[in-house]
């Protein structure tokens, strides 16, 4: 795990980004800000971040496409936004994001937020890897390999498949899982696990109707089904 975190913070409101800012830096994370898509996609494309937490709403752009070039890049990311609504929450979930936070939020609860997505993004960083039949995944790089393709999974989305493989057949509840992967005191609803869960499924190349890996237990919630095999 590094000793200091770099985060790409891009917020085009003065006031905001500067209190956002210090509070960054206050927790020992070095801080890179923008407050425009152009630039902050020319940083995307020529620097190694921990984190990004991203606007939606900026000039020159749509968060939302930074969003897609961070989750390509595999960088955890928050997204922030003035609107409310759960649409609007899993639509930044569908594309990708691992937490959302609206404004006007507080910064220390950003804060709480960023440090337990940089820890979840380096726990378990082992030169090894987890052995499925038809699944790989690998501890240090944090990535998978299926079908002899390497898809491109979320932090969360590695999170989720991880906490459930090293526990194969144990059936986890949706608020088990929201416990486990952000934290028991996360406002993740049990919607946002099934688009999370939904889009890993979709990488995996994994069927709810005939499921290789992760199953569904309609009432109970989530089962990993695949066998182990030896190295």
């Amino acid at each position: 795990m590094p000793n200091q975190y770099t985060v790409l913070y891009v917020e085009d409101d003065p006031s905001s980004a500067e209190i956002l800012s210090l509070y960054l830096a206050q927790s020992d994370m070095q801080v890179v800000h923008f407050d425009n898509a152009p630039d902050a996609h020319r940083a995307l494309q020529n620097l190694t971040f921990e984190l990004a937490i991203l606007d939606v709403m900026l000039p020159g752009g749509d968060g939302r496409e930074l969003l897609k070039e961070a989750v390509m890049r595999n960088i955890p990311t928050i997204m922030v936004t003035a609107k409310v609504s759960e649409t609007d929450r899993l639509e930044g979930f569908e594309l990708g994001a691992d937490d959302y936070v609206c404004k006007p939020y507080s910064p220390r609860e950003v804060i709480s937020r960023a440090k337990a997505l940089c820890k979840r993004s380096y726990r378990g960083q082992q030169s090894a890897a987890l052995l499925f039949d038809g699944l790989s995944i690998n501890l240090e790089s944090k990535s998978v390999t299926v079908a002899k393709q390497t898809p491109t999974l979320t932090a969360v989305e590695f999170e989720l498949l991880l906490t459930m493989a090293k526990q194969p057949h144990q059936v986890f509840s949706r608020a088990q899982l929201i416990e486990q992967v952000w934290g028991s005191d996360a406002p993740i609803t049990d919607r946002a696990v099934d688009t999370h869960l939904a889009n890993l499924r979709k990488k995996l190349g994994d069927s709810k109707a005939e499921p290789k890996f992760i199953a569904t237990r309609y009432g109970q919630g989530y089962q990993f089904i695949a066998h182990k095999v030896l190295p």
